[in-house]
């Protein structure tokens, strides 16, 4: 099989490329190792998401309103920030399986062809020509790769980039079941760590431990009681996932680039790993190497000073092991 361009990996940054592509007149193929089965983490959007998603034909009014954020952050006070006078309207608490599904649809619609559960066993290239090896026995032959395979960068550190870790964190990620609470999004520092929760479209509540070793599922007390008020039960044993911060030492080569998670992955305290996936996917239709290389390394550059600025921000556990190692990362995460 011959396609112009393979996106190895699936998820938002795969569909938005595929579909900044398609725009361009220029076909893909998207190469998946799973389907869209599975649990996935929601995920709060800001209002500000709005234009980002039109562009991509995609509307999130039919997801979950966000009325806000309240958080428990450098005092004991909660500070509420509303949407209210957003010029964008209201935030969105996405189903995330529902959200990715319907970008895939919007990407085949397109043109794009889709292979799920098939993995790509190795990657060869002659003169100008890639060649995939599927593990079903069959071959892609394409122009240009694309690394969509999320933190792992699997593709892009096979053809020779490194991937950069500025600091590892856990997060343990858990959704309760069967209750009732205020469409916002709360943030509460801990001493070993922060903790998250959203509703879902559901009914249920995302809760998330942010650490930097394993914990156990103890929420806080703002947690706890928004928990408890609201009827929700845990029903499945919470799974810890990597929310680190890491980059590749080039996101883009000589026939390549990476998009999403795989090119630099962020910390959940920013907020931003959805919108950067889908950034970077569109991107890639609409810039030449050097310029998309400028746009990951100033997009970098602009997340870890807003990291750097929001951990100064808590000092209430000025030296406990977390916020101690939260400063440490900061002297040297902004290059």
């Amino acid at each position: 099989m011959r396609t112009p361009v393979a996106i190895v990996g699936g998820g938002p940054a795969a569909s938005a490329a595929a579909l900044s592509l398609a725009r361009r007149g220029i076909a893909s193929t998207i190469i998946e190792r799973g389907d869209d089965r599975g649990e996935k983490p929601g995920e709060s959007l800001p209002p500000s998401a709005r234009p980002l998603l039109e562009s991509l034909g995609i509307s999130p009014d039919d997801h979950l309103p966000s009325t806000g954020n309240r958080s428990s952050w450098g005092s004991d006070a909660v500070d509420d920030m509303p949407f209210l006078f957003s010029p964008y309207g209201n935030g969105w608490h996405l189903d995330r399986r529902r959200f990715e599904r319907a970008l895939i649809a919007r990407a085949v619609a397109a043109g794009t062809t889709r292979r799920t559960n098939t993995r790509v066993t190795s990657v060869t290239r002659d003169n100008r020509n890639w060649r995939l090896q599927l593990d079903d026995g069959s071959a892609i032959d394409c122009a240009f790769l694309i690394d969509a395979t999320g933190r792992a960068s699997w593709l892009a550190r096979l053809l020779g980039a490194r991937r950069v870790v500025h600091d590892r964190l856990i997060a343990t990620v858990a959704f309760l079941d069967g209750g009732h609470c205020d469409a916002t999004t709360l943030i509460e520092a801990a001493e070993d760590g922060w903790w998250y929760s959203a509703p879902l479209p559901d009914s249920r509540l995302a809760v998330m431990l942010v650490s930097d070793t394993p914990r156990p599922f103890t929420p806080s007390p703002l947690t706890r009681s928004r928990i408890d008020s609201g009827g929700y039960a845990l029903t499945a044993q919470p799974r810890r996932v990597d929310a680190g911060s890491a980059r590749l030492d080039r996101a883009c080569g000589d026939g390549w680039l990476a998009i999403g998670d795989a090119a630099m992955s962020f910390d959940p305290i920013s907020s931003h790993g959805l919108l950067t996936a889908l950034s970077t996917g569109l991107a890639t239709g609409e810039t030449s190497l050097p310029d998309y290389q400028s746009f990951v390394d100033t997009t970098w550059r602009a997340y870890a000073r807003m990291r750097q600025a929001c951990y100064a921000g808590e000092g209430r556990w000025g030296e406990a092991p977390f916020w101690r190692g939260r400063r440490a990362v900061a002297s040297h995460s902004t290059g």
